[in-house]
């Protein structure tokens, strides 16, 4: 049984055994935390850009394709550890899916999409964003289902927030990806369709 502050070694180790298989757990500062569990929006954004990211991978050449890994935890801060888990993470080092099957990614990736899909991830957004940007992150995609926009966030640059007109784009992380807000958020046919 673990006492006092977890580490992110030790909630690596547990998660599974936590409330839901651990699902929808993060660590903060060394604390097991349940967020609430996104509802159907949040799969809708992941599912279209998991689309567009598959188109796009489909265009690069073989050997420098990288890869989209869903909720694989980010262990953003030391003593004590928080471990943060994103909606989408892409990597390009290493091992093709190497990071896919891990609790924790012991690399860390160029890309995260972090999804403001419920009450808690909206309150803590800019915290966990900044806390990518610190680990290593590159470039912060925030689809914001309830505003209709993605901000994004890139190391060294300002803040963007993108509306329904305008295209999101990987910029030099992944060169020559583009999709619109408006299909970030475009609910699949099959789900307005009536019965």
């Amino acid at each position: 049984m673990i006492t006092g502050l977890m580490t992110a070694n030790e909630f690596g180790d547990t998660r599974h055994t936590l409330p839901d298989g651990g699902r929808w757990h993060e660590l903060h500062t060394g604390h097991p935390v349940l967020l609430e569990a996104p509802d159907d929006l949040h799969g809708t954004v992941v599912l279209n850009l998991s689309r567009a990211f598959a188109d796009w991978f489909r265009e690069q050449p073989s050997d420098s394709r990288g890869y989209a890994s869903h909720e694989v935890g980010l262990h953003v801060a030391t003593c004590p550890d928080t471990v943060l888990v994103p909606a989408v993470s892409y990597f390009d080092v290493g091992k093709r899916f190497s990071q896919s099957d891990l609790v924790i990614a012991d690399v860390v990736p160029r890309l995260v999409v972090d999804v403001a899909s419920s009450n808690d991830r909206r309150r803590q957004m800019r915290e966990r964003s900044l806390l990518y940007l610190k680990h290593g992150v590159e470039m912060v995609w925030i689809p914001d289902p309830f505003k209709r926009e993605v901000q994004v966030m890139q190391r060294g640059s300002h803040t963007l927030a993108l509306g329904l007109r305008q295209k999101l784009t990987g910029h030099t992380v992944l060169p020559n990806f583009s999709i619109t807000v408006t299909d970030v958020f475009v609910q699949p046919d099959w789900w307005t369709k009536p019965k």
